[in-house]
C-alpha cells in the first residue's frame, strides 16, 4: 500500500513547490519513511513510532529533488543509524508510478 501511495503521491504532485501533509498512524508513517528513504529492515526495527501528534518533515533539497528528513524527526523516531536523504530522489517517485499505471492497465 505505501508503493502504491507513493506512486499516487506521484501522479497527484505536479508542482514541484507544492506541500503535501500526511496525515497517518505512526506505523504507516514508519513504512512510508523505510520505503521513501530506502531503510534497511534493522534500520526500521531500530526507530520508534513518533508520539500524539507528532509530525515528521521532510525538506525538499532544490539542487537535485531529493528530501533530507529534518533532525527534530530524526530525533523524534529515533532514526539515528537510517538514511535520512533519499537516495534516488524523484527517480523513485517516477518508477513507482510508472509501475503503478503499468499494472492498473495489465502492463505488468
Amino acid at each position: 500500500r505505501v508503493t502504491t501511495f507513493i506512486g499516487t503521491l506521484r501522479r497527484d504532485q505536479r508542482d514541484e513547490n507544492s506541500t503535501v501533509v500526511i496525515v497517518t498512524h505512526g506505523l504507516a508513517l514508519r513504512l512510508f519513511l523505510m520505503r521513501w528513504f530506502q531503510w534497511t529492515v534493522e534500520q526500521f526495527e531500530a526507530t520508534r513510532n513518533p508520539t500524539l501528534g507528532g509530525m515528521a518533515i521532510m525538506n525538499r533539497i532544490p539542487a537535485d529533488g531529493r528530501y533530507r528528513l529534518t533532525q527534530s524527526t530524526l530525533d523524534m523516531i529515533g532514526a539515528e543509524n537510517a538514511p535520512t536523504t533519499s537516495a534516488i530522489g524523484r527517480t523513485l517517485l517516477r518508477k513507482a508510478y510508472t509501475r503503478e499505471l503499468l499494472s492498473n492497465h495489465g502492463g505488468v
